[in-house]
């Protein structure tokens, strides 16, 4: 039933639910909506239960008058009072609202799942604390040298009456009448310091807070009435503090002087409400320890005038200078310790210079600096932040011994692979210029260039405090940190005595958000350097008037291109065609795809890593004087030659012609992953409901039985690439041969549970169902003629298990993600070209007809052949009922200037990008009205959103960006496969709970933060979504596991090689290699420990060694970032190398390779037999380093590998009955032919 209210007095649906809550908690009535439009003096409540409506009109609603007449509108029988006004209520005469009456009965089953967990736990309490402060100070904590005595030092204060309340996230402080309000999240907290004598609370944070300054307009509602409307700016420092601006980016310690009268009680809340853990703790204060209020900014002037002049850096290395400028303005180091620092390193270089000797330490080790420097809190030892201790300890790390091979220069000790360079990177923040790195990132044309100057540039990121993006929150206006953004795009970075100016960024990075800077540099070649030179040796981009495009050109230069080949050097000569068109020549159907030479082709798979070379790919995606695009082979080409075309391949013109970046290659194809949107297309095209759930269910299947099955667990392992370098997969089968559950062992459960969890969350939350008739390749077009119209051709290794073969003939659909339009999807007929065809040389592609009047791949989302991917599913089982012609949208042209683009132009686009990129908001927004309404895609609001996606892709080329005014309105409701992920608690090495805390009740925060509400979607999304039970298949399938009983799994470990050689009588004794293994123990363990830091968005909170293991960050809130995303990847790419390079460090201890002779075979075991005994001990027992991180698990595991592999080699070597014998695997596991079973018992 509904109710209608009337003659309201004016407050907002929030204050509406207020009163309201009372008068149905009266009568009982717990499952209810109220929905009140802004500006009306009318509202509408929806009962799921029509006897609770009747309830509450009987009880409510009007009386009948005397004289018979309405009553609805006369005051006198009114009987519901809201805000000390009577309200009119009357039955609705609206038909109810579907979608609606299925949110409340979603509601009322969370609620009791809710209720049914409260019975099994105790609740604390939820109800807010709030308490009234009249002073805000913000400075550093300092220990004074005298007696140690940690002490607040204010840089700033302020008297200020206002309100601060303690709620389920975050403690808010706040004003109306100064209008001001502050945020600090809870995640941001690094002590909560309680001082009860004098009722102050002092916050040191790792983050700044979020400062935020009303504002008030004032307009009218319908009757003309005036009506204040409120909202927020968001601000780059807390306008109330005098001169916040010069210290809000490194003073994080905020004190707040609390005046209520009962702060015992306060306290005792905090405390039961367990949000925050408190300290207690006398801090002294500025008047007790005679130490001047400016000391923190005039140490600051000291220590940047001291960067600013290179006579005064002493001869400091300039990677060093960045260290320690990162060390201060991060919030690492007082500027006066910075100041001490840079003083003790160029005393300790200017004694190494003078004995001829290496550089005493290396960037590698001061960056261990930010894992062991500790924030000045109560029960910190003063001397972890004494200077000498710090400079000790970077000595200490320089001990280590490193990556072998011959470094970039003399400030680092690692070499990085000839693909890679060391970078150098900044965030800029609303508040902050944190300073990161550098890291090994793979090279582009500039960094490949330039590789002799590569410190001179910078890559810097624009983010929130936490390092994702700004949030977009419709009451609160981002303008002032844009413009600071801007600001500091426009100003530079001043580094040290180098100021790195703006220079470009690529596609990808654009979406990141991040840009390049560089800062003049002197090169032999070409003299001085500049952010103007550099571009012009790019390339003419003066007839490119659109500031968009004209970045878009310049960013082809950024693009990574891990692998180059010399083309001139070897050469390759390059040939121009012409494109490819239709007969009115309106359409382009060779657009971004060139030829090579077969005899060019086998010259590219020299540069390639060996990995890609043993594929033999037959096309690359590329970058070339100004083209990019794809190279396909011609078989039919003779000679070593490539060929471009001109008119769709080439940007812009270039002279740097001697060599080719390669950014990816058609080495294997990848497996077909349905998503969201593609499904919901497919449900439109009419096919069976029943194909996608077999599909997730054989997944889900597959899922469980990873759990139970080692055989299934190494293969999906394997499928995952966790720890292949190491051969982690194969390990568990060992482990399961020798009667040994690797379920035991703390870390490797909790990586299997990492596993499976990302996978399991893919599934539900985002449809990510795999296809086995399906696969996804690059596309390229048949320069043979032989395909006719709405023919393609697929080819791709036949090896990828996972993969089923295609039938030779047959229909086929093809799409390209991301598919909103329904004509994104169209069916295809499949041809096989004859024997002798070039065609059949190719691999790895899906090869597109070059007839008709509309070349293929511009139908799916709009795509060309430049290196986009295509997906094709050949499942007889999802041949569609129906298909819809494709999009056809008029092409944009985008505004141009009357003069050459500058620098200034370009970064104006970038600021305004980022301001109105709602690609995101426009993709939900078109997954909620597809199935919200009847007509699914083919509604005319999900047309116009795939139209207006379609817009807002190109707004990267054309500037022209979508305004968020012209999306249709979003429904009230969404669907329920909307909902957000449960969040995660991951603790001690890694292991993963899922948090139920029930955070729904939280305070309304009075941001106006809009919380969503759900419906059961009846569409397949939302079969799909309520199919996978996650908590069940968690608690029931991943965590239950019965550890065995007896003695831990390293013991029985430890245990076999020794058995294996008294059986066997063999001289071999690890002992000899104990200290080695101790410096192999110790190298890898501070390439973890560096991963962790490194690839976590606080700096000071790593991730766990468990995600770096895996190659992937899990997001704590639920759903993985697109920053995570891209953060995961390039952590695989580090943590196989790092493997690689410590297994070829056990397994080749000299480097002679190919060696096979018995002795080395047990040098060799030897080593790996000592790296598992110090694997397995306690830290305690470490030799050589003081200052390694503790606790870490998984050197151990690597180590056992590598054992059992050797130990398996070295048996079939050594003399047997005057035999030598052969097997393969690890001992205990069957061999290929002619191998032996050697199973030890353990217990």
């Amino acid at each position: 039933m509904e109710v209608f209210l009337a003659k309201l007095p004016p407050i907002n649906e929030d204050q509406l639910k207020k009163e309201l809550k009372p008068h149905l908690e009266a009568l009982g009535i717990a499952e209810y909506y109220c929905s009140k439009a802004r500006g009306k003096d009318f509202a509408l409540v929806t009962f799921i239960d029509a006897s609770d409506g009747s309830k509450f009109l009987q009880r409510h609603g009007e009386s009948l008058p005397s004289d018979g007449g309405s009553a609805f509108f006369r005051t006198s029988s009114r009987r519901l009072l809201i805000a000390n006004s009577l309200v009119a209520a009357k039955k609705s005469r609206r038909q109810l609202d579907e979608k609606l009456l299925s949110h409340l009965k979603l509601e009322q089953k969370r609620r009791a799942e809710k209720a049914k967990k409260a019975d099994r736990k105790t609740q604390p309490a939820t109800d807010s604390s709030s308490f009234t402060v009249s002073s805000v100070a913000c400075g550093k904590n300092i220990f004074v040298q005298k007696d140690s005595q940690l002490s607040f030092v204010p840089q700033t204060s302020t008297s200020t009456s206002c309100s601060a309340k303690i709620t389920r996230r975050a403690l808010i402080v706040s004003s109306d009448t100064d209008g001001f309000r502050i945020d600090v999240p809870y995640t941001i907290i690094q002590d909560f310091i309680v001082a009860r004598q004098c009722q102050k609370i002092t916050l040191v944070l790792t983050e700044t807070p979020r400062f935020y300054e009303s504002f008030r307009t004032q307009t009218y509602d319908r009757n003309s009435e005036p009506m204040e409307k409120r909202g927020w700016v968001r601000e780059t420092h807390f306008h109330k503090l005098p001169g916040h601006t010069r210290c809000v980016s490194q003073c994080l310690v905020y004190q707040f002087q609390v005046v209520d009268r009962d702060f015992e009680q306060l306290v005792r809340r905090w405390k039961t409400q367990n949000y925050v853990s408190i300290t207690e703790y006398d801090l002294l204060a500025e008047p007790y320890t005679g130490i001047p209020g400016d000391f923190y900014a005039s140490w600051m002037k000291v220590f940047e005038s001291e960067l600013l002049d290179p006579r005064r850096h002493k001869g400091l290395p300039f990677p060093f200078l960045f260290q320690v400028q990162g060390l201060v303005w991060n919030n690492y180091l007082h500027p006066s310790d910075g100041h001490r620092m840079l003083e003790g390193m160029a005393e300790a270089i200017r004694v190494c210079r003078a004995k001829g000797a290496d550089l005493p330490f290396s960037v590698e080790s001061m960056k261990t600096l930010r894992q062991r420097i500790p924030y000045p809190c109560p029960g910190v030892d003063p001397e972890q932040l004494d200077v000498s201790e710090l400079l000790d300890i970077i000595l200490d790390k320089e001990r280590i011994p490193g990556k072998v091979g011959t470094p970039q220069n003399e400030c680092y000790r690692t070499s990085l692979p000839s693909h890679q360079a060391w970078v150098m990177k900044a965030i800029v923040t609303p508040t902050r210029i944190l300073l990161d790195g550098p890291d090994p990132e793979s090279k582009n044309q500039i960094l490949r260039k330039y590789s002799h100057h590569a410190e001179y540039f910078l890559r810097c990121s624009f983010c929130d405090e936490d390092g994702q993006d700004l949030a977009f929150n419709p009451k609160v206006s981002n303008d002032r940190i844009y413009d600071r953004y801007q600001e500091v795009m426009r100003a530079g970075i001043q580094i040290a005595d180098r100021r790195y100016m703006f220079l470009g960024f690529s596609h990808s990075s654009l979406r990141a958000h991040s840009v390049w800077f560089m800062a003049p540099f002197m090169d032999g070649k070409s003299g001085l350097q500049s952010c103007s030179s550099v571009i012009r040796g790019l390339g003419d981009f003066d007839a490119i008037r659109v500031p968009a495009k004209c970045a878009a050109r310049i960013g082809q230069a950024f693009s990574e291109t891990p692998f180059s080949v010399p083309v001139s050097s070897l050469g390759i000569e390059s040939r121009s065609i012409p494109d490819v068109k239709s007969k009115d020549g309106s359409r382009v159907f060779s657009d971004g795809v060139g030829t090579i030479s077969a005899e060019a082709m086998e010259l590219f798979w020299d540069y390639l890593p060996s990995q890609l070379k043993s594929t033999a790919p037959t096309c690359f995606q590329i970058r070339w004087a100004g083209a990019k695009g794809m190279l396909a082979l011609d078989s039919s080409l003779k000679g070593k030659v490539f060929c471009i075309r001109d008119e769709s391949m080439r940007k812009f013109t270039s002279s740097d012609v001697a060599e080719m970046g390669i950014c990816d290659t058609s080495s294997r194809p990848l497996r077909l992953w349905l998503n969201r949107p593609m499904i919901k297309i497919l449900e439109d095209m009419g096919i069976n409901p029943e194909w996608f759930l077999e599909l997730q269910k054989k997944e889900l299947e597959n899922l469980r039985a990873v759990t139970i099955d080692i055989a299934k667990t190494s293969d999906f392992l394997r499928q995952q690439s966790i720890a292949t370098p190491m051969g982690f997969p194969s390990f568990l089968k060992y482990l399961s041969g020798i009667n040994i559950d690797y379920r035991d062992d703390d870390f490797m459960r909790a990586v299997m549970e990492n596993a499976v969890l990302r996978e399991l969350r893919s599934l539900k939350h985002k449809a990510r169902i795999p296809v086995s008739k399906g696969v996804t390749l690059f596309g390229i077009m048949d320069e043979t003629g032989f395909l006719k119209e709405n023919e393609v051709y697929i080819t791709f290794d036949k090896s990828q298990e996972k993969i089923s073969r295609p039938p030779r003939e047959g229909q086929v659909l093809v799409t390209r993600s991301p598919a909103l339009h329904p004509g994104d999807i169209q069916l295809v007929d499949l041809a096989r070209p004859p024997k002798g065809s070039p065609l059949r040389d190719l691999k790895n592609c899906i090869v597109f007809s070059q007839q008709g009047d509309r070349d293929l791949p511009s139908k799916l989302s709009g795509g060309d052949l430049d290196g986009d991917i295509y997906n094709v599913i050949w499942d007889s089982e999802a041949m569609p009922k129906r298909t819809f012609g494709p999009a056809n949208y008029p092409r944009v042209t985008a505004p141009t200037l009357d003069r050459p683009v500058t620098s200034k132009d370009i970064i104006d686009f970038f600021i305004n990008f980022m301001k109105t990129d709602i690609l995101g908001l426009i993709a939900t927004r078109h997954l909620t009205m597809a199935d919200y309404n009847a007509e699914g895609t083919m509604s005319p609001e999900c047309l116009s959103l795939a139209e207006l996606h379609s817009t807002a892709v190109d707004s990267s080329k054309t500037g022209i960006p979508v305004d968020n005014r012209s999306l249709p309105k979003a429904p009230k409701f969404r669907p329920d496969f909307l909902s957000p992920a449960t969040p995660l608690k991951v603790y001690d090495i890694g292991q993963v709970e899922l948090n139920e805390e029930d955070d729904d009740d939280d305070d309304d925060d009075g941001m106006g933060v809009f919380k969503h509400r759900y419906y059961e979607s009846e569409k397949i999304l939302g079969t799909l979504y309520r199919s996978v039970d996650e908590k069940k298949i968690w608690a029931e399938d991943v965590k239950r596991h019965d550890k065995a009983e007896g003695g831990d799994i390293w013991e029985g470990l430890l245990s076999i090689p020794k058995a294996l050689v008294w059986k066997n009588n063999l001289d071999v004794d690890y002992k000899r290699q104990t200290e080695r293994a101790w410096e192999i123990r110790n190298m890898y363990e501070s390439s973890v420990s560096d991963l962790m830091y490194q690839f976590s968005e606080n700096p000071r909170r790593p991730i766990s060694e468990v995600e770096v293991f895996c190659g992937f960050i899990l997001d704590r809130h639920g759903k993985q970032t697109r920053r995570q995303r891209d953060m995961s990847s390039k952590l695989r790419e580090e943590i196989d190398r790092t493997m690689s390079w410590i297994v070829k460090m056990m397994q080749d201890p000299e480097g002679e390779e190919g060696e096979d002779s018995v002795a080395r075979q047990k040098d060799v075991l030897e080593l790996c037999w000592a790296c598992l005994v110090v694997g397995c001990a306690d830290d305690k027992e470490r030799l050589n380093s003081e200052y390694v991180v503790r606790g870490l698990r998984s050197f151990r595991i690597l180590a056992a590998g590598c054992m059992f592999k050797q130990l398996e080699l070295f048996l079939s070597v050594i003399p047997q009955d005057g035999k030598e014998t052969a097997t393969g695997g690890f001992v205990g596991v069957r061999g290929g032919s002619g191998g032996k079973k050697m199973t030890l018992p353990l217990r």
